[in-house]
């Protein structure tokens, strides 16, 4: 065990690298630090064996690495086993970051994969889901228009929804925006796959059974995206 609190040491380490060096995975250095911090502690021995001789330590960590490995697992699970098996009315495209004219490449994954998805069901209608950062100087959605646009995608088939500012607006809008120009739309959110589980349950609190089409996204962020998803799904699980 000892030997696995070195290793998570030196992880925690090459992730906080990653970070300074690439950016993304926003607020995820301290979270980092900190289980490098407890993971160095618990790697000298006397330490680990005061932790760990105390039996209510021991199952808490047990306790605690199993509900981890449960969570994280559902949520790649989610990701890669949820492109719907028919064509949906519509598709929810959730906003990304922009960096000047064009999307972050977190979003370019999204719209990849979007794209996709409308070549091969001409009749799908998409809803581009994103208002406009303080730091950008268009909205996500418009990004994504021009985008798609570009790409052949024809422009009737795209309905903009520019004022949401996070993942519970965007489909609290969006599905506003659906529901008036059709009730009971077959619909699936489209955004990164480590996304794709909170989305949906996000949606499932408001009332829609919603399908999931997963993006990649940065090879190098992966352990980065997937922790802070930890979080971020255990507080949509207790609230």
């Amino acid at each position: 065990m000892i030997y696995f609190f070195r290793s998570l040491a030196v992880f925690s380490l090459l992730q906080i690298i990653i970070l300074f060096v690439f950016g993304g995975a926003a607020g995820m250095v301290p979270v980092w630090l900190g289980v490098g911090i407890v993971a160095t502690l618990l790697s000298f021995k006397r330490i680990f064996n005061k932790c760990f001789g105390i039996k209510f330590i021991k199952v808490l960590f047990a306790m605690g690495m199993l509900v981890f490995m449960g969570v994280e697992s559902f949520i790649v699970w989610s990701g890669f086993k949820s492109v719907p098996g028919e064509a949906c009315d519509f598709i929810i495209i959730l906003g990304a970051q922009v960096r000047g004219n064009a999307p972050s490449m977190t979003l370019q994954y999204r719209l990849e994969s979007a794209y996709d998805y409308l070549m091969a069901n001409p009749q799908t209608k998409a809803v581009l889901s994103g208002g406009q950062g303080p730091d950008e100087i268009m909205t996500e959605a418009e990004a994504m228009r021009r985008y798609l646009v570009e790409k052949g995608i024809e422009e009737e088939r795209l309905i903009l929804e520019d004022q949401s500012t996070s993942t519970y607006e965007n489909l609290k809008y969006s599905f506003a925006i659906i529901d008036e120009i059709k009730t009971n739309s077959s619909i699936s959110i489209v955004t990164n796959r480590f996304h794709v589980l909170r989305a949906r349950m996000i949606a499932s609190d408001m009332g829609r059974k919603v399908g999931g089409i997963g993006a990649k996204s940065y090879f190098y962020l992966i352990p980065n995206y997937y922790f802070r998803e930890f979080f971020a799904v255990m507080k949509e699980i207790i609230t």
